[in-house]
Parts: C-alpha cells; structure tokens; sequence
C-alpha cells in the first residue's frame, strides 16, 4: 500500500513539474491578452530599482538551486544549450531524481528524508537551466586541465596522511562534519543539495550575503579599502567589491588552506565574481576562477539566482559537533579491534 502510494505520489510530482515548466516555455509564445503574454510584457518593461544611496538593488531571498551539472554530460558534447524539448525532459528527470534519490541515496535508503520537511529541490522553487553545464568558459564546458604543480601537492598531502586513519584526529573529519564551514557560502556560491538559499542585504558601502547553510555571513566592502595582509586568512577570503555599470563585482583572496576551492592553492587562487539583476525575479551570477599554479587556464561558470520568499530559518549545525567525540572513541575502537584480531 504505501508503495502505491509513493509512486502515486511520484508521478503526481513530475506531473505538476511538466505542467509548470510547459507554462515556463510558452510564455514567450503565448497570444496578446493572454496570462502568460502579460507576464512577458511585464517582464520588457521591468526598471531596475535602485538603493538609497544609487546602488542597483539586489536585495532579497534567492536560490540557487539547479539540475544543471558544473560541467556538460558527454551526450551534450559541443551543445551549450537545451532545445526545449530537452530542457522539458531534463527537468522532468531532475524532478524525479530528487524525489526518488533523496540527498543522492536513494529512496529505500534509511537517510535523512528531506522530502518530509520540504527541503527537496522541487520542493523549493527551483527553475529550469536552459545551459547544458554551469561551466561557460571553456566552451566545451569543463575545468581545465590541472598543472603538473597541482599533482606534487596531491602527493605531498598523500604522502603526510600515509599511515594514519579517516578519524585520528577532529581536523581529519572537515570543516562540514565540524560545523566550521560550508564552502557553498561563497565564493563560489554553487548549487547544494538543499538550503541553497542567500539573502542579500545593502548598506552605504557594503554588500553582505548571507547562505542559510550554518548561517554564514559574508560582509563585502565597497570603499575601496584595501585587501588584507597576505598572511591574514578567512574561511571565505578577503572580499572586496565595486560597481562596474549595474554588476556588482567581487574579488577575493587571502582563503584559508583547508578551505580553498576543489583544492586550488591558497596563495595563488583569485575568484572574480559578477552579479547583475536582470529582471524582477532573477540575478545572473558568474564567477571566474583563476590559479595559474592550480589549473592551466581560468575558467568561468554561471548560475542563476531566482528569487524565493523569506525568511530562512536559523541553520543549526549540530549533529556532527555533539557526536564528534563518538566518532572518535568508534574509531579507536575499531582500531583496537582489529589489532586485537591481528594478534
């Protein structure tokens, strides 16, 4: 019965999707007078607001949230974009995934159920991606090669873990499991599997962006202040920002070695992000990664932040942070058991 049930409720969910997203792709083609075409026109006619003190206003609750991989599919190879007709399917599949395959487990897992507390993609307002992958330069949409220098760090940090456990130590377990940081909050801001949420918020010479992930804040300056000493480092770097017409943009660097992006080194990685509001629902937002001593050439991805309604609900990260102290004593026991069994 509750098998029944469950696909009942499956297929009821792609369903309302193809109904949602079909309304998405005609809206462009619908006749004068109709909902969708009034949409359109109000869509042409949308006027940037503006702050206070003049700044493009991208204030608001948005999400990230996208079925779009970072890099293309191989059966999309030298395709940028969607047809309709895969842009239909591939959202469609999408849906489905995430309500069968929850957290990337699937549904007869015994996993945190997020579908019950409404935190599942289609759950929460995600739209579809007409580009095939986020990355949009290269142009056939994947990171770069690594250097040769990115391979002896590899080895290096191989060669130090060589003989110790995944748990010797709390450093071992990563920021996440510790409730350190979550590197979604930016840069760069990438999609999650839920709570891929930010507000942003604007003052007289700050932009500050909050991730519901942990709660974390990011305080950006646009005074023109310079960067921070090299030897000062953040979880999320050293950001500074300007206004380059009506896109804000935000270098950053100074990040901490245990917290740089894919593992690109510290001293040498710059992240270039762009966010431009383009309607009165959407922000496009690019950043461009550049480490020269990490990959041979920088790359450039794009995501959409769609607009969602407020507030995010305070993100307590506590699971790993109490029961640390129990994945330390599990580990040692396993370790004496197994010396035990050696003997």
């Amino acid at each position: 019965m509750n098998q029944r049930i469950l696909v009942s409720v499956s297929i009821l969910t792609v369903l309302i999707s193809g109904v949602l997203l079909a309304t998405i792709l005609v809206a462009a083609q619908a006749p004068s007078g109709t909902p969708a075409a009034a949409a359109a026109k109000a869509a042409t006619t949308w006027t940037l607001s503006r702050t206070p003190d003049g700044q493009p206003d991208l204030q608001g609750y948005w999400t990230n949230l996208s079925f779009t991989p970072l890099e293309r599919p191989a059966k999309y190879a030298g395709k940028e974009f969607f047809t309709d007709e895969e842009l239909a399917e591939e959202f469609k599949r999408g849906v489905q995934h995430s309500y069968d395959f929850t957290f990337q487990n699937s549904a007869e897992t015994p996993v945190y159920d997020g579908t019950v507390y409404a935190l599942d993609a289609w759950q929460n307002g995600i739209k579809p991606n007409r580009r095939t992958s986020l990355i949009k330069d290269p142009a056939d949409g994947k990171i770069p090669p690594r250097t040769p220098e990115t391979q002896k760090r590899a080895t290096e940090r191989a060669a130090a873990r060589r003989g110790r456990g995944p748990a010797d130590r709390p450093e071992d377990l990563g920021l996440g499991v510790r409730c350190f940081s979550f590197q979604n909050a930016g840069p760069p801001m990438l999609p999650g599997n839920y709570n891929s949420n930010y507000l942003i918020v604007q003052a007289p010479g700050y932009v500050m962006i909050t991730y519901e992930w942990n709660s974390e804040v990011r305080i950006i300056p646009l005074d023109g202040r310079p960067p921070l000493s090299q030897n000062i480092r953040r979880w999320h770097g050293d950001s500074r920002g300007r206004w380059e017409g009506n896109t804000l943009v935000v270098e950053t660097t100074n990040f901490r070695p245990e917290g740089t992006y894919q593992d690109a080194n510290p001293e040498t990685l710059r992240m270039v992000e762009r966010f431009t509001r383009v309607d009165a629902d959407s922000i496009n937002y690019e950043f461009t990664v550049n480490d020269p001593t990490t990959w041979t050439r920088p790359w450039t991805v794009e995501v959409p932040l769609n607009k969602i309604e407020g507030p995010m609900f305070e993100y307590a990260c506590s699971e790993g942070n109490n029961s640390l102290i129990n994945i330390l004593q599990g580990a040692r026991a396993a370790e004496k058991a197994a010396a035990k069994e050696a003997r």
